[in-house]
């Protein structure tokens, strides 16, 4: 039974806890506000080189998973502080774990900008 004021099951709440567990990890994470920059550079690059549907499908594929990833590790790192403020070897392994999963997306981020902007990029620069 759907509960008042849902929509399809949905509480509307939910997507604006949603957005301020996003906004919090801007506003408070210095790697997120780097790859929101990174993501708007992207999107301006795009712009400027008039890049493909199916070019603009990985970017934004990419920027999804960087954000996802970056915002999992926050979300880690914020649960190990809170249920172990000492130093903790499997703490420790638990954050290492969440940032080499932004490291992994980054990664791939990195591919798929110089696959879709490489060519062209090169292109500008060679004059041709």
């Amino acid at each position: 039974m759907k509960k008042r004021g849902s929509f399809l099951g949905l509480e509307p709440e939910s997507f604006r806890f949603a957005a301020e567990g996003v906004w919090n990890a801007v506003r408070k994470e210095a790697h997120m506000r780097f790859h929101v920059l990174a993501a708007a550079a992207a999107v301006l690059l795009g712009v400027s080189l008039g890049i493909g549907l199916g070019e603009w499908l990985w970017v934004a594929l990419a920027i999804a998973l960087v954000w996802s990833a970056e915002l999992v590790n926050t979300a880690v790192e914020r649960l190990v502080d809170l249920v172990s403020p000492e130093r903790q070897p499997l703490a420790k392994a638990a954050k290492d774990t969440a940032a080499g999963a932004v490291l992994v997306a980054a990664a791939f981020a990195i591919l798929v900008g110089c696959l879709v902007f490489g060519p062209r990029l090169w292109a500008l620069l060679a004059g041709t």
